[in-house]
Parts: structure tokens; C-alpha cells; sequence
């Protein structure tokens, strides 16, 4: 008897009994062409081992044709078995079609050994008594995981011939009744540990393929949820920015027509945060866009070097202005990758952006061209600013996540290394960061094999 699951509802309970009675039916029905098989076989043997040394006038085919019968209904029923939609839900009624079919079965062999018992002068009754023992072998083998069908048949089987050998005057015919007594003991025995086992077994697959079905439902609303998400991700920035450049609009008009400096004051931090809500909304969109696969990509060969070189010329006024040096480390002249050269500007933009944000007046942040031997390239930009926690590198590249150590200053929304991770990816490359001995952050990028590499300046 199973212990109840208490993770289970009744219902639930209910139903799993169910499959697991099904699931035992199911072994005893299919078994029946091979068994009906064997039946035939075993059956016209005994007909030609026996058929000299029956008494006058005795014959086995009566008997013959009851083994047909029975093996008629059992193939029968492995046919309407088949055919019933519902046979989970009808599991206990087909058990007892089973445990019927076992019975007449076990009844029909039964017959050998009781009506049609040879004569002590044949010298047949010890091959029967063997006979029993290799027909049990084989019910072991067709009913074992259906423990009463299985026990039904062995008991309608030997517990005739074990009471007709007991009656029987010869001393030798009667040895026979305990040591089939002890047979069925031993098989009974031994096919309940089975039995049980193979249930155990039944059980524990059928939680587990309930489990996996579970999360794999789990996993579908999960990602329906997360495209959902992104959708509305993206209709709300494509909505939202159309209002935000107005905004931008306006204010920008406020500062160029206003008279009085204290309103182009104000007109200057509405713009200055309009701008800051349209870089956000920027940057919602693109993940949106990445998450979904919905972002564009046209790769063609284009030159890195140019790439790092545009960067810090863009970089440069600001870095000057707050007396940081911008440095090129590399002496590639022309390293050709196969890029989407907008999408890749845009993680440059981010790296140095946020290299800037963090490092202090007279530091260097460093933008370096090496190759790793493997055939690619790397380009690391590096930082002497205030680093990232060892236990953290790894999830600032999550979405909406921030270093501790910038949550409480110019930190950002926490999408920019989200994105970048993402668009890099998409190139087949790798970006880490990892931290600098003397202070700072590398922001390392590994990138496949070039397209194309000029000779080395």
C-alpha cells in the first residue's frame, strides 16, 4: 500500500492511482500475441508428448479448444482495450476484465493436471508438474506488474493440480504437491517485491513527467509573459518618445525666444531632461528589441580600428573638459570584422560613456587592440575609476542591475551593459568585466575571426 503524497490533492491522488492501474493493465493486455503465442505452441506439444499415453478414448482436444477460447477473449480484449479512448478513466473495470482473463487462463491450464491427469502407468504427471513451472516462469514474465492478475493466475493454475497430486495414491505423485506449494509460494512472494518495485517505479515517472509538464507550462508562461512584456516595452517608448520630442521642441524654442535668464534656466533643465527620459526609452526599446529578436542586424566588414578612433573623437571634448586622458592602445592599421557597425558604435558609446562617469579628474581610461592567439580579436576598455566588486562583475550585466558602488550616484537605469552583452552576443563575440589590481575596471571584448586583417603597421 502506497502512503499518501501530501504534496497531492485527492483528486490528484485519484488520478495518478488511475495511471498506474492503467499502466499495469496495459503490460498484461499487450503481452497477449506473444503469450497467446506461446499458448499455441506449448499447447499442440502437450497434444504430441501425450497423445500415446492418454487412457482409451481420451483425447486433448477439447481441452485445446478451451485454450483457444480463453486465448480468443484475450486478444479480444487487448482489441477493445485498444480502442477505448478512455481506458485511464475506465483503469478499474479493465482490471477486472484482467484479473477475469487470468483466472480462465490459469483455470484452463489447471486442466492438465486435474481432468486430464495421465494414468501413474503413463509416466507423464512429473512432465506436467514441469510443465506448470514453465508456464509460471512465463506469467511471471506477462502479469508480474499487475500483482492480483498475476497472483489470480498462479493460484488458478497450481492450486487445483497441487490439491489433485495431493490425493493421489502414489507416494511419488503426492511429492509433487508440496514442492508446488513451495514454488508458488517462492513466486508469489517474489512477484509481490516486484510488483511493488515496479509501482514505486511507475509512481516516480509519473510524478516526474507531471513535474517536467509542469515547468514546461511554467516555462511557456513565463515567456508569453516576457514577450508581452517587451511589446509593451516597445509600444510604450514609441509612444512616449513622439510627446518627449515636443517637449524637446519647446524648450529648445523657450531658450532660443525667452528674455529673461532665469526661465532659460529652467527651458535648459527641461531639455537636459527630456534628453535624459529619451536616452531611457532608447534604451527600453532596444532590449525589447534584443529579447524578442526583433532587432535588425546587417553585418558587413568594417574597419574597428576606424571604430575605436570615431569613439574617442567623439569622447574627447568631454573627457578634456573634466581632465580625463583618452588613450588608443594597438598597433593594428586595419582590423576588418564582419559588424553591424551602428549597433557595434553604440556598445563603444556605452563602455567609454560609462568609463567617464566613473573615473576621477587626471585618470586615464584606456582603449586597447590585442590579439589572443585564437585567431580573433580583443578590445578592452579600461578605467582607473571606482571598480566594480568582485562578487558583482558578473551581474552588472543584468538587466536593470547597478554596481553597489554607484547606486547612490550617476549610476544610470542599469540597461546599458544588458544591452551591450546582448548586441556583442549577437556578433558571436563575449564581453566580461574584470577588475584592474591598481583600481578601475576592464570591460573586455572578445570578438571571432576577422573578416579580413591588413598587415600589421
Amino acid at each position: 500500500m502506497n502512503r499518501p503524497d501530501p504534496d497531492l490533492s485527492a483528486e490528484q491522488h485519484t488520478r495518478l492511482d488511475l495511471r498506474v492501474l492503467d499502466n499495469q493493465n496495459s503490460a498484461v493486455l499487450r503481452s497477449a500475441p506473444s503469450m497467446v503465442f506461446a499458448t499455441a505452441l506449448a499447447a499442440y506439444a502437450m497434444h504430441i508428448y501425450f497423445r500415446h499415453g492418454l487412457p482409451e478414448g481420451m483425447t486433448l482436444f477439447p481441452w485445446m479448444w478451451i485454450i483457444g477460447t480463453v486465448s480468443a477473449g484475450r486478444l479480444l480484449a487487448l482489441s477493445l482495450w485498444r480502442r477505448d479512448a478512455q481506458a485511464e478513466q475506465h483503469a478499474r473495470a479493465w482490471s477486472r476484465v484482467v484479473m477475469v482473463l487470468s483466472a480462465l487462463t490459469g483455470l484452463s491450464w489447471s486442466l492438465l493436471a486435474t481432468w486430464l491427469l495421465p494414468t501413474e502407468e503413463s509416466h507423464f504427471r512429473p512432465a506436467i508438474a514441469a510443465l506448470m513451472m514453465g508456464i509460471s516462469a512465463a506469467v511471471v514474465v506477462s502479469h508480474v506488474n499487475h500483482f492480483r492478475a498475476y497472483a489470480i493466475y498462479l493460484t488458478c493454475m497450481l492450486l487445483p493440480a497441487i490439491l489433485n497430486f495431493a490425493q493421489q495414491e502414489s507416494a511419488s505423485t503426492r511429492t509433487l504437491a508440496p514442492m508446488l506449494i513451495f514454488f508458488l509460494i517462492l513466486l508469489l512472494v517474489g512477484g509481490r517485491r516486484s510488483a511493488r518495485a515496479n509501482e514505486r517505479s511507475i509512481r516516480l515517472q509519473m510524478r516526474l513527467e507531471a513535474a517536467v509538464a509542469a515547468e514546461e507550462g511554467a516555462r511557456r508562461a513565463a515567456e508569453e509573459a516576457n514577450l508581452a512584456k517587451n511589446q509593451f516595452l516597445m509600444n510604450m517608448s514609441h509612444e512616449l518618445r513622439t510627446p518627449m520630442h515636443a517637449v524637446l521642441a519647446y524648450a529648445q524654442l523657450g531658450i532660443e525666444k525667452g528674455e529673461e535668464e532665469r526661465l532659460k534656466r529652467y527651458f535648459e533643465r527641461i531639455q537636459s531632461s527630456a534628453r535624459g527620459l529619451l536616452v531611457l526609452l532608447g534604451d527600453l526599446l532596444d532590449l525589447a528589441r534584443l529579447e524578442s529578436g526583433r532587432m535588425a542586424f546587417t553585418f558587413r566588414p568594417v574597419d574597428l580600428v576606424q571604430l575605436v578612433d570615431a569613439t574617442v573623437a567623439e569622447f574627447s571634448p568631454e573627457a578634456q573638459k573634466r581632465g580625463i586622458a583618452l588613450a588608443v592602445e594597438g598597433t593594428f592599421a586595419d582590423v576588418r570584422f564582419a559588424l553591424d557597425e551602428a549597433r557595434f558604435m553604440q556598445v563603444l558609446r556605452n563602455l567609454v560613456s560609462n568609463a567617464l562617469k566613473f573615473s576621477p579628474e587626471g585618470s586615464t581610461i584606456a582603449l586597447a587592440l590585442t590579439r589572443p592567439g585564437d585567431g580573433g580579436f580583443r578590445l578592452s576598455v579600461t578605467d582607473e575609476g571606482i571598480g566594480i566588486p568582485d562578487d558583482e562583475l558578473e551581474r552588472v550585466f543584468d538587466k536593470f542591475v547597478q554596481s553597489s558602488k554607484t547606486r547612490t550616484g550617476a549610476g544610470g537605469t542599469g540597461l546599458g551593459l544588458a544591452i551591450c552583452r546582448e548586441i556583442v552576443e549577437a556578433h558571436g563575440g563575449r564581453i566580461i568585466a574584470l577588475p584592474r589590481d591598481a583600481g578601475g575596471t576592464e570591460i573586455r571584448i572578445d570578438l571571432p575571426r576577422a573578416v579580413a586583417t591588413a598587415r600589421v603597421a
